[in-house]
């Protein structure tokens, strides 16, 4: 036995060519880049609902990427994604200009976050400048190194309340994966500053403040997720990425308002299938199948109505 390669899976599978029986993922990693591989996985999936949308989604940069992702979206009947963008420094991620230019050209298949960090000087009129061009949700990493509950931000999330944006915050573990990217950009990040928690005061001082909390603090920060969630009405949080580790947790019970999450892919296109696998067995194996269509559609349908 070998454990899974797949960072979001890492389960035992059988030393052999079979893919693994948890994920999906094959003991070649470059098969993934096969289209025939993908759809392979794709037509065992059992259980989705009619139609999916994708509440945190990455574009990696490389050529091609558009028309993989809307062939996969095809294929899975995924209506809509939420695009999210990076910091300059991420030369790995298509980042504002370049999600902006893909929202102009596919309005009804995407939706886009827009990157800026309240330290900059620029900050607040960054955040008038995504109102006026239309775009809604703003990408915060405090892991860069700030917390929102410094007085200093009061003006920062005061403009965001006013002008109607939504926060969508990285919260949990920040990948070790991109250790070799913070060096070569010398910004090193702390998972330290993943606490949920953090966005406690600002959700109290605005409570016109859309706030996503992505990953819901995966194994780390599950629990202060889960109250952010729960106690705020404000408050969102989706599964993507480290996010299934949050859900394998919340689903052993901890109480949360299940219909105030919602899923993303957080991969690149091909993980598709990887992801809607590792999702569907968590839930089967806690019994909780009927929380697919809430997940998958309709608490981010819900979501997307109020904004």
């Amino acid at each position: 036995m070998i454990q899974c390669a797949y960072v979001y899976c890492r389960a035992w599978r059988a030393d052999d060519d079979r893919p693994c029986a948890t994920c999906g993922h094959p003991r070649d990693p470059q098969r993934l880049r096969d289209p025939s591989y993908v759809q392979a996985r794709i037509s065992e999936l059992r259980g989705l609902p009619p139609q999916l949308l994708d509440m945190h989604q990455i574009l990696p940069r490389y050529p091609g990427i558009e028309r993989v992702q809307l062939a996969v979206m095809d294929a899975l009947n995924v209506r809509m994604a939420l695009l999210q963008s990076a910091p300059d420094e991420a030369t790995t991620l298509l980042g504002n200009a370049d999600l902006a230019r893909i929202a102009g050209e596919h309005p009804d298949r995407f939706w886009v976050s827009q990157f800026t960090d309240p330290r900059f000087s620029h900050a607040i009129d960054d955040l008038k400048r995504f109102a006026a061009a239309g775009h809604r949700v703003v990408k915060l990493l405090p892991v860069a190194g700030w917390r929102a509950d410094d007085p200093v931000f009061t003006p920062f999330f005061d403009t965001m309340a006013t002008l109607g944006l939504v926060a969508m915050v990285h919260t949990g573990f920040f990948t070790a994966r991109h250790k070799a990217e913070e060096a070569r950009a010398g910004a090193f990040m702390s998972s330290a500053l993943g606490d949920p928690l953090q966005f406690d005061r600002p959700c109290r001082q605005f409570p016109g403040l859309q706030v996503i909390l992505c990953h819901t603090g995966d194994a780390v920060f599950h629990e202060q997720a889960a109250q952010m969630v729960t106690q705020h009405e404000h408050v969102w949080g989706d599964v993507s990425g480290f996010g299934l580790f949050a859900l394998d947790r919340l689903l052993r019970g901890v109480a949360v308002d299940w219909s105030k999450l919602f899923w993303g892919n957080d991969s690149p296109p091909y993980a598709y299938p990887l992801n809607l696998r590792l999702l569907l067995g968590m839930l089967d194996k806690h019994g909780a199948r009927h929380l697919a269509a809430p997940l998958l559609h309709d608490n981010a349908a819900r979501f997307v109505a109020r904004w």
